[in-house]
């Protein structure tokens, strides 16, 4: 997300496409993931919508800068039918400041973007990888009060594996790195920042989905109303990320199993309270995340049945 940028969506399934009034025709050759700001310009959006699924719009730099392409972006998406979330570069340096940040963003935001997404990608003079954590939080908590719709984090590889951003604080992750695919756990995947798309002079970045189902979701707000103690263990079904901290704790007796997908029990139920020790997640063939313990034992990762500490 160079000079703060950012990048796309999909859809699947043809129920999903006729439901967001989507041709199937236009979606059979609509294969970008696009993420845009001013800096592409006057962009032919009646050109850019026959090859793009989703596109991802810049609305501002920091709390001051605001995108000049931004609605003029939003409402070209809008018109011909190109699902788009919305993008704020972050140059919070305390909590005071990202949360005004998002106050910023989100009122300057447009009513048709289907989800938000902080890009959160500079060091900043001054802040530590743990304090850019806490800022990042503060952002979500700040949001999470504004809307139910979901947020995403964004960021290079390289700042992000630095930072260690808590991933569960957010509804999806999507990672940069154009040399190789990401090694960071993500959804998305920006791996060009020097794409050519029909509508758009210049280049613009491209990205690819890597676990569509998780993208889809994207579209959907949560199913919490916006101002019931909205929390991150609530806002999504399953965690995708191992916590900063390594930790998480039952919130109801779980059992332990050999496998992913859940076939044999290890014949260990861990009861309610007990804290355990995560080396990693991993996804069931149905779709289902499944925390990887110091044990080697798999337990599920649903959010109602452990919460990360």
């Amino acid at each position: 997300m160079r000079k703060g940028k950012l990048g796309r969506l999909i859809i699947a399934g043809i129920s999903g496409l006729i439901a967001l009034g989507i041709s199937t025709s236009a979606f059979a050759s609509a294969t970008k993931v696009i993420d845009v700001s001013q800096y592409q310009g006057n962009i032919n959006w009646a050109k850019t919508s026959k090859v793009t699924k989703m596109a991802i719009i810049r609305v501002q730099h920091g709390g001051e800068t605001v995108d000049t392409k931004r609605n003029v972006n939003a409402n070209g998406a809008a018109k011909y039918g190109v699902p788009f979330g919305q993008y704020a570069f972050a140059e919070f340096t305390s909590v005071k400041d990202a949360q005004k940040e998002a106050r910023q963003f989100y009122s300057r935001s447009n009513a048709k973007a289907k989800f938000f997404v902080l890009d959160d990608e500079k060091h900043m003079s001054g802040v530590t990888a743990a304090a850019e954590r806490k800022y990042a939080n503060a952002w979500v908590a700040q949001m999470r009060k504004l809307t139910n719709k979901k947020l995403i984090l964004y960021s290079g590889e390289w700042f992000a594996s630095t930072v260690k951003f808590d991933q569960s604080q957010f509804d999806g992750v999507w990672i940069a790195n154009y040399s190789a695919k990401p090694k960071l756990s993500a959804d998305l995947w920006q791996y060009s920042s020097t794409g050519r798309v029909s509508g758009i002079s210049g280049n613009v970045d491209l990205s690819k989905i890597l676990d569509s189902s998780a993208v889809n979701s994207w579209l959907t707000p949560n199913s919490n109303s916006i101002n019931s103690s909205v929390t991150s263990n609530t806002t999504t079904k399953y965690y995708h990320s191992v916590p900063t901290s390594k930790q998480v704790k039952t919130l109801k007796a779980v059992n332990g199993y050999q496998d992913v997908n859940f076939k044999t029990k290890t014949g260990t139920k861990y009861t309610k309270g007990t804290s355990l020790t995560v080396k990693s997640v991993k996804k069931s063939k149905g779709g289902a995340y499944r925390f990887v313990l110091s044990n080697g034992q798999y337990i599920s990762a649903k959010k109602t049945l452990v919460v990360t500490q």
